[in-house]
C-alpha cells in the first residue's frame, strides 16, 4: 500500500497540530502522523500574537471553553493540543495516524518520501510538502505563531506548484 498526500506533518511540539489544522483550515489536506499531546498542562498565557493567529484561522471560539482565564487568554499545554489534535481528527482535510513513525526519509524538493509505520507494518508514503515541527518552536505562544505561519507557507507553495502544473 502506498500513502500518498500533499502535505506531511510529524512531530511532538505543539506546533504539529496547529500546521495540521491551519493548513486544513486553508483547503490543504494534509496527514499528521505520530503526533503525542504533551504531558504538561500547566497553564499558560497566551501573548497577542498567539491569540491574534488562533483568532485568523478561527480555533478561538473552538478553544474558548477551555480556557482558564479570559484575560490574558490562558490554557494549558496538554488541554490545547488535545482539542486541537480531536478537531483535526474530525476535519475531512486532516488524516490522523498516531503511534506511527516515518522512517527512511529521503527529501524530494520540499516533499519527502518513506516509509510509515507502526512497528509491525510498513507503508510507502509520499508528501509534496513535509514539516518536521520538532524543528520550530515549542513554547506553546511560539508554536501557536511559528506553526500558522508554515503551515501558510505550505498552502502558498502547494498553490503555486498547482499553477505551475495544471491537471
Amino acid at each position: 500500500m502506498r500513502i500518498e498526500t500533499p502535505l506531511l506533518v510529524v512531530g511532538r511540539s505543539p506546533a504539529a497540530v496547529v500546521v495540521a489544522k491551519v493548513a486544513a483550515w486553508a483547503g490543504l489536506p494534509c496527514l499528521l502522523a505520530g503526533h503525542e499531546v504533551s504531558s504538561d498542562d500547566a497553564p499558560v498565557p497566551l501573548d497577542a500574537a498567539a491569540v491574534e493567529q488562533l483568532e485568523r484561522h478561527g480555533l478561538v471560539d473552538v478553544l474558548r471553553p477551555y480556557f482558564t482565564s479570559a484575560d490574558p487568554l490562558t490554557i494549558g499545554g496538554r488541554t490545547f493540543e488535545d482539542v486541537i489534535k480531536h478537531h483535526c481528527v474530525a476535519d475531512l482535510n486532516v488524516v490522523v495516524y498516531d503511534e506511527v513513525t516515518v522512517i527512511e526519509r529521503v527529501a524530494v524538493g520540499r516533499g519527502v518520501r518513506g516509509v510509515l509505520t507502526d512497528g509491525a507494518s510498513r507503508w510507502e508514503l509520499s508528501a509534496d510538502l513535509f514539516v518536521d515541527a520538532d524543528l520550530l518552536a515549542s513554547a506553546l505562544s511560539h508554536a501557536i505563531t511559528s506553526g500558522a505561519a508554515v503551515a501558510m507557507a505550505a498552502v502558498e507553495a502547494h498553490a503555486h506548484h498547482v499553477r505551475a502544473h495544471p491537471a
